[in-house]
Order: C-alpha cells, then sequence, then structure tokens
C-alpha cells in the first residue's frame, strides 16, 4: 500500500517506481487512485506492475499528485481479475465517495458475509468497503444530514474495532476530504510527514529521502484509528488490543483459497 496527502501537488515518479519494485512479491495486479483533479482517476488492473504496459506508460510521463491512493495486489482472498483488484471506490448516500486499499485478509467476521451476493469481485477488501458504507447510510438517515469529520472519522475506528478482532487489517481510506489510517500488523504501514506532506507505505522509499531530509519513516502505532488531511495528522482514536499475529489455523485458510486462483 501506498498513500499520499498533501497540501500541494509534488513530483511521484520516483516514489511509485520505486513502490512498484515491489510488485516481484505483490504480482496480482496493481491500481491507482488519483483526486488531484476533480474528477477522480482510477486504473485498476490485474497485471503485475513491473510487467504492465500501462503502469510504465503512466512512469514516462511526469506524474504529479496531491491526494492519491496506490497498491500492488497479493492476492490471498479472490481470483486474479481486474474486478479485484484495488483501490475500491462507492458513494454513501450523502454523495461523498469512498475509496479503500487493504493490507491483509479478514478471516472471521460474519457480517461481511451479506456483501458476497452484491460486490463487484470477490475479495473481503470490497466487502469491507461495502460494509463501512452501510453503517455510513444507516448514521446518515438517523441524523438526517451528511456526517461532520469527526463522526465518519469515529465510525471508521468503530468499524476497525469490531472487524478487526478476526482479522490482519490494514486500511488506507480517503473519505474525499481525509485520509483515515489502521493497522493492527506489525510493520503494515509506515509514515513519513512533514512541510504539508505525508506519505504511508508497507516499506520505506528511499525516493522520499530528498522530499522531507529531516524526517524519518516511522511505523504508524498499531490497533488505532489516525486522521490526515493536508500531510498532518488530525484525529486520534482510543487504542484497542486486537493486534494481528500469523498463526498456523489461518495459513491453512489462505492455501484452502489460493486453490481458486
Amino acid at each position: 500500500m501506498f498513500a499520499l496527502s498533501s497540501t500541494h501537488s509534488v513530483p511521484a515518479n520516483d516514489l511509485v517506481r520505486e513502490f512498484f519494485t515491489h510488485a516481484d512479491e505483490n504480482p496480482h495486479g496493481w491500481g491507482l487512485a488519483d483526486f488531484s483533479t476533480r474528477e477522480p482517476a482510477l486504473i485498476r488492473t490485474a497485471q503485475s506492475a513491473l510487467e504492465s504496459e500501462r503502469a510504465q506508460q503512466l512512469l514516462d510521463k511526469p506524474l504529479a499528485l496531491s491526494n492519491a491512493l496506490v497498491h500492488i495486489r497479493n492476492a490471498t482472498v479472490g481470483p486474479v481479475e481486474d474486478d479485484n483488484c484495488h483501490p475500491f471506490m462507492a458513494l454513501d448516500t450523502s454523495g461523498r465517495r469512498w475509496t479503500l486499499i487493504h493490507k491483509g485478509t479478514v478471516f472471521d467476521y460474519s457480517p461481511l458475509n451479506p456483501y458476497f451476493s452484491i460486490q463487484v469481485g470477490s475479495t473481503d477488501s470490497e466487502r469491507i468497503l461495502l460494509y463501512l458504507i452501510d453503517r455510513l447510510n444507516l448514521a446518515i438517515t438517523q441524523k438526517g444530514a451528511p456526517l461532520e469529520g469527526e463522526e465518519r472519522f469515529a465510525l471508521f475506528a468503530h468499524v476497525c474495532r469490531d472487524i478487526s478482532p478476526g482479522a490482519c487489517l490494514n486500511l488506507i481510506v480517503f473519505d474525499s476530504d481525509e485520509f483515515f489510517i489502521h493497522t493492527n500488523y506489525k510493520d503494515a504501514i509506515r509514515v513519513l510527514a512533514g512541510k504539508g506532506i505525508a506519505l504511508f507505505c508497507t516499506s520505506a522509499l528511499q525516493a522520499a529521502a530528498h522530499m522531507l531530509p529531516e524526517q524519518k519513516w516511522m511505523d504508524v502505532p498499531l490497533c488505532t484509528a489516525f486522521s490526515y488531511k493536508g500531510g498532518v495528522r488530525i484525529r486520534s482514536g482510543r487504542p484497542h488490543s486486537y493486534e494481528y499475529f500469523d498463526n498456523e489455523e489461518d495459513t491453512r485458510f489462505l492455501y484452502q483459497d489460493y486453490a481458486g486462483l
């Protein structure tokens, strides 16, 4: 996962190119959502970013980003196809666009099961977004008005807490205004922030060193939801205790699902 939150457009070719070098371990697709323009641009393709002609064409031209989500996929749930590539987008009933990328697997959370029949693809990540949207829509209906930023963040934090006991849940979600971050797995999301720029990535990107030479990549604290806007952390949730640890039972679940790829 890679995300950029900034007050201004920054040259991103080197950042995205370095991020794509990790596609050797995440070869099942890539995607990019660019919110720098009025109408978001979304690219998703079920091909390794190292082999994709479209990825090369993207990086052959100057790429300037201010708010963006980028993902390379290592398929755990759902076959290798375009509809299963991140980012995923959906609108709530107030017309707000939500965009999600996810690293991990939901192993046990039954409220996601109804979305099997209505989702476009077949990933647990898409089901998380659909579930989040339904929770938002319910809150909007109960309030009788669109949710404010603090209300949207609080709901996101509640959803993360609810799902985390049965999941490896590393999420970056953009609500068209703020980036919401959550991780419950060690070393899953790092952040580099300063001067109106915040970068989030699974691995520290050396290409960012010249942008923020006085800052260091830091691990995002575990089991806590955070919100960023314009490269600055503006909200922090209450920590929960549901850190995810690898275990044999979950590994068997993944092997069974891989049989269908």
